[in-house]
C-alpha cells in the first residue's frame, strides 16, 4: 500500500511535469513566432518589396480588413502610398501595373494557377470551370464556348427581350405605388434570365416580386467564401464544416441541381445553356456531375455580377444629370420606343458603352484581387523578379482608382472613354472588369448585351429620379466576395410620347 504521503508527491511530480510542459510548449510558441516575424522582415525573398512593416510580418491586417469588408479601401490606400507593387502580406504582393495582367493572368506555358486557398468547394465536389485545374478548365471552356459565342449570343436575344419586357412592365405597376428599390428589381431580372438561360427554368422573382429563397442565400454563400479562405491562412480549414451550407440553404442548393437534373431529363424548347453544352458534349466533354455544377455556378456569377453593375450604372448616372440627359438624348434619339431595341440597335451608342465602361471602373463588380501562385522558376512581374510560391494579383479597385492610372479618378467622367476625349488622361490598358487571358470570363458578351438592352428599354419607357440623395452609396458599401449593397429606391415616370 502506499502511503498519503507517496501518492502526494506522485502527484506534485504530475503537475510538475504538466507546468514543465506547458512552459515549454508556450517558449516554443513564443520562439516560433518571434523567429516568424524576424524571418519575415529581414530575410523572406520578399523583404526588398514595399509595403507596410505589419502586414509583412503576418496577415493579421490583410484578414482583418477583409472581416470588415473594408480591404479594397485599404489596399487602394498602401497603393497610394507605396506604389504600383505592394507587399500586403508575407507571402503576397499586390499589383495595380497594367502591365501585370499580361504578366500575371495572360496565355503562357507555366499558366500561373489560382491560389487554391482562395478555392471554394462546389456542392457536389466536381470541379466547375471557376475553380478548375488547367487540364479540366481548357476541357471545359472549348465546351461551354458554344454556349458564349456570338451567333449563341443573337439566338438567345429572345429570352433577354423576354425578360426585359417583364421587368419593365412589372416596374410601370410598382412605380405608380411609389419610389422603387432598383437594387432588387435588378437582381430578381438578372437571376431570373440567367437562370433561364442557364437551365430553362427562372427563379420566380419578376412574378413573385421578391427574392427567391435560392437568391436570397448567396449572399452567404459570398460570406462563407470570404470566412473559409482566412480560416486557410491560419490552418483551420476544419471549421469549413461548419461553413458549409446547412439546413435551408442545403435545401436551396439541392433544389437548383434538380432544376439542372429536369432540364437535362425533359429537354427545353429555348436555346438555353445547356442546349449548346448537350449539343456539343462527347467523350472528352463534360460529366453529368460537371454539367450541374457548370450551369449551378453560371447561374450565380452570371446574375450577381449584372445585376451590382446595373445598380452601380444607375446611381452614377442619376447621381450626375449632365450624364443622365446625355445618355437619354442618344438612346431615344436612336429609339422611337422600346419595342425598337435590340442587341444589335444598341451598338452603335457609342456614349452608352462609355458610360458603362467608366460605371465598371468606379464599381467594377469584381472588387477584389483573383489571387495567383507563381509557378516554380519564379517570374518577371511588372519589372521585377519574384519568386516561386508567391500569392500575386491585380486588385481590381485598387487598379481602377489609381491616380497612376487615371487622372482625377474618382471622378464619374465617361468622356474619358470616347475616341476624341482629351480632358482627362487615363490608360485603358487597365480596365479589365472581366479578368483577362485564359481564365477570364466566359460570359462577358452576354454580360455586356443585357447591360446595354436593359439599360436602354430602362431610360426609353422611364424618366428616372433619385428619391433621396444618397451620399456615400458606393463608398460605404462592404466587399464580401460580392459588394454588400444597399437600396437604390428611383422614382420612374413613364414618358408620355
Amino acid at each position: 500500500m502506499f502511503s498519503d504521503s507517496t501518492i502526494d508527491a506522485s502527484q506534485d511530480n504530475v503537475q510538475h511535469t504538466l507546468k514543465s510542459a506547458l512552459m515549454s510548449i508556450q517558449v516554443f510558441g513564443v520562439l516560433y513566432g518571434a523567429s516568424y516575424l524576424v524571418y519575415n522582415h529581414f530575410f523572406h525573398p520578399l523583404r526588398r518589396f514595399p509595403g507596410p512593416r505589419l502586414w509583412a510580418l503576418s496577415r493579421i491586417p490583410w484578414c482583418y480588413h477583409q472581416y470588415c469588408g473594408q480591404l479594397h479601401i485599404q489596399l487602394l490606400r498602401l497603393h497610394v502610398q507605396y506604389g504600383h507593387t505592394v507587399r500586403v502580406a508575407p507571402t503576397e504582393l499586390s499589383y495595380t501595373d497594367p502591365n501585370a495582367w499580361n504578366d500575371i493572368y495572360s496565355h503562357r506555358k507555366d499558366e500561373m494557377p489560382k491560389d487554391p486557398i482562395f478555392r471554394l468547394h462546389t456542392p457536389t465536389g466536381a470541379q466547375n470551370i471557376l475553380v478548375a485545374d488547367r487540364q479540366t478548365h481548357t476541357r471545359q471552356r472549348r465546351l461551354l464556348s458554344h454556349a458564349f459565342s456570338e451567333s449563341a449570343l443573337r439566338e438567345q436575344e429572345p429570352i433577354l427581350q423576354l425578360y426585359a419586357k417583364k421587368l419593365l412592365d412589372r416596374l410601370s405597376v410598382q412605380s405608380k405605388r411609389g419610389p422603387v428599390d432598383m437594387v432588387a428589381w435588378l437582381t430578381f431580372a438578372s437571376f431570373d434570365l440567367i437562370g433561364h438561360m442557364s437551365f430553362g427554368e427562372n427563379f420566380g422573382c419578376l412574378d413573385a416580386g421578391t427574392y427567391a429563397p435560392f437568391v436570397r442565400s448567396i449572399t452567404d454563400m459570398a460570406s462563407e467564401l470570404t470566412v473559409t479562405q482566412m480560416a486557410k491562412y491560419w490552418g483551420l480549414d476544419g471549421i469549413r464544416q461548419f461553413l458549409m451550407p446547412k439546413g435551408q440553404r442545403r435545401k436551396h442548393i439541392g433544389t437548383a441541381m434538380e432544376t439542372v437534373s429536369r432540364r437535362i431529363t425533359n429537354g427545353s424548347e429555348h436555346r438555353d445553356f445547356l442546349h449548346y453544352i448537350l449539343r456539343a458534349n462527347d467523350d472528352k466533354g463534360m460529366s453529368p456531375q460537371e454539367i450541374h455544377v457548370n450551369a449551378f455556378s453560371l447561374s450565380i456569377a452570371g446574375s450577381e455580377s449584372t445585376a451590382t453593375a446595373l445598380s452601380g450604372i444607375l446611381f452614377l448616372i442619376l447621381s450626375h444629370p449632365p450624364v443622365y440627359m446625355r445618355l437619354v438624348s442618344e438612346i431615344r434619339a436612336a429609339h422611337a420606343s422600346e419595342e425598337d431595341v435590340t442587341l444589335a440597335s444598341t451598338h452603335g451608342l457609342t456614349y452608352m458603352d462609355a458610360v458603362i465602361n467608366e460605371a465598371l471602373r468606379i464599381y467594377p463588380p469584381v472588387a477584389i484581387t483573383l489571387p495567383r501562385i507563381v509557378p516554380y522558376g519564379g517570374a518577371e512581374i511588372a519589372g521585377a523578379f519574384v519568386p516561386a510560391g508567391t500569392t500575386v494579383g491585380v486588385n481590381h479597385y485598387s487598379t481602377y482608382h489609381s491616380p497612376s492610372n487615371f487622372e482625377d479618378p474618382e471622378r464619374f467622367a465617361p468622356e474619358r472613354w470616347l475616341d476624341d476625349s482629351k480632358s482627362l488622361l487615363s490608360n485603358g490598358e487597365a480596365l479589365r472588369p472581366f479578368s483577362h487571358g485564359p481564365r477570364s470570363c466566359l460570359g462577358k458578351n452576354i454580360a455586356r448585351a443585357e447591360m446595354r438592352l436593359l439599360l436602354a428599354k430602362l431610360l426609353v419607357r422611364f424618366d428616372w429620379t433619385l428619391e433621396e440623395e444618397r451620399e456615400g452609396w458606393i463608398e460605404n458599401q462592404r466587399v464580401r466576395g460580392f459588394w454588400v449593397k444597399g437600396s437604390l429606391w428611383c422614382r420612374l415616370a413613364e414618358r408620355v410620347t
